[in-house]
């Protein structure tokens, strides 16, 4: 059965479909093949090929290329067909019962006077002895062509409504999406992939409208705590969704021409699936989807090319594991990101946090220094920092931190 091609699409907030054309096959066939000279094998050019319809009238004339080669790619794929052959010097050559299924037909012509059949000559050597292969199909086999014929035609027809059935859910599922109505996304999306499982970016989106409906469940649970078990099945929800345009995204991944915008999209992907599994860890306390997420934020991070976007995947995956209750891995992820980025001011903040968590107060103390000596002076976290020093030197009766007078502040930046 004909495919309709597979969607392939780039996310950016939403994605975005870019629907495939449908490739729907031509209600005709094609009779092909060579015509040469018999023991020779020497094609012939010029030949004259006359294509005639016997089930019904119909005349289709062709000649033979350099190659000895002819083709008619437009005859009505229901017909049944005689080719009468002839050349100059060669005695003619007709053949019957021809199908237009592209099967090449060889031809070879023995020497001969150059006379040219007709259809009527062809019936009175039929009516004697048969002169060359017959390949005339019974009342039966034309019946039963015709059946093929017309069940595949239904077949096209029935995938271009449902084409244009998934096109029409999936716009309706982004215009849902778009205005924040989840639910409603979420039921046009799940219809679009009814009659297309094989479109990645519905996948995608059906992915994006569980997230999303997902967080709104989470901040509803701070007053409505039957609003936790609804998150936690979209965001399972969502994951599942995401796995199967991952899966989908792959066969692009190493095409050279594809490749780029499906290494693109895989991050993107990714960086959805792990957003997912780090809330369940972070709000919903399934602890074993924190280390699900920081390994997606790791690969979504290693495919990516935008270095902002590195950045930021890094430290999701740190503030996972902080989040998530899990300090000492924290730490360690925050320091492996102040090892390449020592002036990271978000790293900064959270390792200092991080090290008062495992009970490492003095170097809580003089990591926070860092913070406010390289934050800008409008932050607003710093007053918050400064009283927190204020604590840990005091309740542990530590060594008050110095500022480093050479770190550079970074400046404050500017209003809009």
């Amino acid at each position: 059965m004909m495919k309709i091609k597979n969607i392939v699409t780039a996310f950016s907030g939403f994605a975005m479909l870019v629907l495939a054309s449908i490739s729907v096959s031509a209600q005709v066939g094609r009779i092909e093949g060579t015509v040469v000279k018999a023991g020779s094998g020497e094609p012939i050019v010029g030949a004259e090929v006359r294509i005639e319809r016997t089930d019904i009238k119909g005349s289709y004339p062709v000649k033979s290329d350099k190659k000895g080669t002819f083709l008619h790619a437009g005859v009505p794929y229901v017909g049944t067909y005689t080719i009468l052959v002839s050349a100059p010097d060669c005695a003619p050559y007709f053949l019957t019962g021809i199908r237009p299924t592209g099967e090449m037909i060889k031809v070879e012509l023995q020497a001969g006077d150059g006379r040219k059949l007709t259809m009527d000559d062809v019936k009175r050597i039929q009516a004697g002895t048969p002169a060359g292969p017959q390949k005339q199909l019974s009342a039966e086999e034309i019946k039963k062509q015709q059946a093929d014929y017309e069940k595949k035609k239904a077949e096209i027809e029935k995938q271009k409504a449902d084409f244009e059935g998934m096109k029409k859910s999936f716009e309706q599922g982004q215009q849902l999406a778009a205005n924040k109505d989840y639910n409603g996304a979420i039921t046009a999306y799940t219809e679009a992939a009814k009659l297309d499982p094989e479109q990645q970016a519905i996948w995608g989106n059906l992915a994006l409208a569980h997230y999303n409906r997902g967080v709104t469940n989470i901040n509803e649970s701070l007053k409505d705590m039957s609003k936790r078990d609804p998150a936690k099945q979209d965001f399972n929800d969502s994951i599942t969704a995401i796995d199967k345009a991952i899966a989908l995204n792959e066969t692009s991944m190493s095409d050279p021409a594809k490749g780029p915008l499906a290494k693109k999209t895989k991050s993107q992907y990714l960086k959805i699936r792990a957003d997912a599994e780090s809330l369940l860890a972070k709000r919903l306390g399934v602890m074993d989807a924190a280390p699900k997420a920081v390994s997606d934020y790791k690969e979504a991070a290693a495919l990516t090319d935008s270095a902002d976007d590195k950045k930021s995947f890094e430290l999701k995956a740190a503030e996972t594991y902080f989040e998530s209750g899990m300090a000492e891995e924290a730490v360690t992820a925050y320091q492996a990101i102040l090892a390449g980025d020592p002036n990271n001011i978000e790293a900064l903040y959270k390792l200092g946090l991080a090290f008062a968590s495992v009970a490492k107060f003095q170097e809580s103390a003089d990591t926070l220094q860092k913070f406010i000596d390289t934050a800008p002076e409008s932050d607003p976290r710093t007053a918050e920092v400064k009283a927190v020093i204020k604590d840990l030197v005091v309740g542990n009766n530590l060594k008050a931190p110095s500022s480093d007078a050479g770190r550079r502040r970074a400046p404050a930046k500017k209003k809009p």
